[in-house]
């Protein structure tokens, strides 16, 4: 079975450098993992994306995809967002024309569309000269996916900025976690300009432990797209509009299936258990429980393989996305994950195995960084691979921070909110505070100006990378007593161990 594994995962290596070549050279700025929780901490407006497919820019915002973005929090004395009213769409409709007319960019969306699952919502929202259109949703009690468009019949050119959704009475905290909002299908400008329609799909992952519930509440907020409107914390600016429908978490419980599996892999003396496998119309889950009494910090599997057979019928699921703590609400820690694969036909397998390349995985106490900015050194990293750069000035670096790089190999590779195969983030994870010699501690600062061709991370076709990253702590770090200490909440670090295990087969 080993051999027979090790084929797949070199076939899949080749479809994954054909892939990318699309993503060469392609920079994925640290500001992804500095986590979307600073929009709302930060008096600025700041922009994130996830994955090397992922881009979302400025007003001009190009491309795709943007999670919730963090607006900076609104001044008590203003009025709130209030005034959205809903009534049935009165928008043409023909069974989702408008999205069957254009290829979507969410391939995951589009397989199921194609399959008719998405249920007809067709219900609006209007305020302040702005109309919603949610024309339709899905879930399977796991993940959401909303189709809704919105018609700017103003004078004034908006852009979405953030969302909510509420799934009975539970409303999702900020910074909703895993929730992406991408443009439907055309690849350019995102902003809504006046007597503009345009198509949008929403994706969340449905939480875990709540009560059940048929209600949903979802909410659009736009903004303007002048320096002032993307900058203040006025929602003066934010125009809000909500949609309240009706979508059942079990509507497809009959065509589920669940396999309690409860076996074990063990990679590095890392164990890793495998509690069950759903199969779902819309994906097949993986859950994933890590042993507490593990050495190292767990980030993810390398390149899991999912093959399910029934007689002659092999069903290879490669590149799974994943529900992590870090990128949901439904897990409260770093002990479990899900491995989220396509849909399968063969949802009631003969057997089912799965195999992974390794793990990226590093001891808890060796996570941070430890530098001395007077004496521009690095007394601790949390691997050995990183070397300084001394070019600071042609970066317009200041010279009391540290440039950092390094070169990794190995690339692992999942699948994005949108359907897309992707390289694993490499880059590492700062925490927002660290710590002076003499214990005190610091909240980390945005710089004022940008790095210069630098920061972030490159991916080649060849299967490498090369992350950039900057050791600013703020503009006084220099003055406090030497050295500083900060935390590192995620990194890149493949252990390379091929293992299998069959998850289930019929007797």
């Amino acid at each position: 079975m080993l051999e027979k594994e090790e084929r797949i995962l070199k076939q899949d290596a080749k479809e994954v450098n054909l892939n990318a070549e699309t993503i060469q050279e392609m920079k994925i700025y640290n500001a992804m993992r500095s986590g979307v929780a600073q929009g709302k901490k930060r008096s600025q407006r700041r922009f994130y994306s996830y994955g090397a497919g992922a881009v979302f820019a400025t007003a001009a915002a190009i491309f795709l995809i943007f999670f919730s973005i963090g607006l900076p929090a609104g001044d008590t004395g203003d009025s709130d967002l209030g005034g959205s009213a809903q009534a049935a769409s009165t928008k043409s409709w023909d069974h989702f024309a408008a999205y069957r007319n254009q290829p979507l960019h969410n391939r995951l969306v589009a397989d199921i569309l194609e399959r008719d699952l998405i249920k007809p919502v067709r219900q609006s929202a209007t305020n302040k000269g702005y109309r919603m259109n949610v024309d339709g949703a899905v879930t399977d009690g796991r993940k959401v996916y909303i189709l809704f468009s919105v018609q700017n019949d103003t004078d004034t050119e908006v852009i979405p900025a953030d969302t909510k959704i509420q799934f009975g009475d539970f409303e999702v905290p900020y910074p909703h976690r895993g929730a992406a909002l991408e443009m439907a299908y055309d690849s350019g400008d995102s902003r809504i300009q006046p007597g503009q329609s345009k198509d949008f799909i929403y994706s969340t992952n449905y939480p875990a432990s709540i009560a059940y519930s048929k209600d949903v509440k979802f909410t659009l907020i736009l903004t303007g797209t002048s320096d002032q409107a993307l900058t203040s914390s006025s929602n003066k600016y934010r125009t809000a509009l909500e949609v309240s429908f009706e979508l059942d978490p079990a509507r497809f419980k009959d065509q589920e299936r669940t396999l309690s599996v409860n076996r074990t892999l063990t990679v590095d003396g890392q164990k890793i258990k495998v509690r069950q496998v759903q199969y779902t119309p819309l994906n097949t889950y993986v859950d994933l429980e890590y042993d507490k009494a593990n050495t190292k910090r767990m980030f993810s599997l390398l390149n899991p393989v999912l093959i399910a057979t029934t007689g002659s019928q092999t069903d290879k699921l490669v590149y799974p996305g994943r529900i992590t703590a870090d990128n949901s609400e439904v897990y409260k820690d770093h002990s479990q994950a899900t491995l989220v694969f396509r849909y399968t036909k063969l949802n009631h397998p003969d057997s089912t195995t799965l195999t992974i390349a390794g793990i990226s995985a590093l001891e808890p106490d060796r996570m941070k960084f430890v530098v001395d900015l007077n004496k521009q050194q690095v007394i601790e990293a949390p691997t050995n691979d990183f070397e300084m750069v001394t070019s600071k000035q042609e970066h317009n670096a200041t010279a009391d921070e540290i440039l950092l790089r390094r070169k990794v190999a190995n690339l692992s590779y999942y699948t994005d909110s949108q359907g897309a195969v992707q390289a694993e983030y490499i880059g590492a994870g700062l925490a927002d505070k660290f710590t002076d010699a003499n214990g005190k501690v610091h909240e980390r600062t945005n710089r004022e100006t940008a790095l210069h061709n630098f920061g972030g991370t490159t991916i080649s076709s060849d299967g490498t990378g090369i992350d950039e990253m900057s050791l600013f702590f703020d503009s006084q770090a220099a003055d406090y007593p030497q050295p500083l200490t900060i935390s590192v909440e995620r990194i890149w670090n493949p252990i390379l161990e091929k293992q299998s295990i069959e998850l289930f087969a019929k007797k």
